[in-house]
């Protein structure tokens, strides 16, 4: 199946008040390996193990985050077992959403400490 122009998804960019702080809130909820970090650009890079990154980047003075009520990024983690995935990061203090599911996935959601809507989802 031809993609077009496009060869897949490079990166999921979150847009963040303190990116320090989301680098290790990040790190800690997930477990993730130390990412790449640019201070200069205020931007930490993830690898996510595949073709496709994480990356944090920090909002200029005068930039804010838009309401909750309104479309922003929205990352989608795939994972093998969503009702492990979620008691593991309501243990590690993530405010975590009910599991839900229909259509042949098992899927939450949850928010980082900027308010940012993540979501892990399970194909069954």
């Amino acid at each position: 199946m031809s993609t077009g122009v496009f060869l897949g998804l490079d990166t999921v960019l979150i847009r963040v008040t303190n990116v320090e702080a989301a680098r290790d809130w990040y790190r800690a909820a997930f477990g993730f390996d130390e990412p790449y970090f640019d201070a200069a650009e205020r931007l930490a890079v993830f690898s996510l193990g595949g073709t496709t990154s994480l990356t944090l980047w920090e909002l200029k003075p005068g930039e804010g985050l838009p309401p909750r009520t309104q479309s922003a990024t929205f990352p989608i983690f795939s994972v093998k077992d969503a009702k492990e995935t979620r008691e593991l990061l309501a243990g590690r203090g993530v405010d975590v959403g009910p599991l839900a599911g229909g259509g042949g996935v098992t899927f939450f959601t949850f928010r980082d400490p900027d308010g940012n809507l993540l979501e892990a989802c399970q194909v069954h």
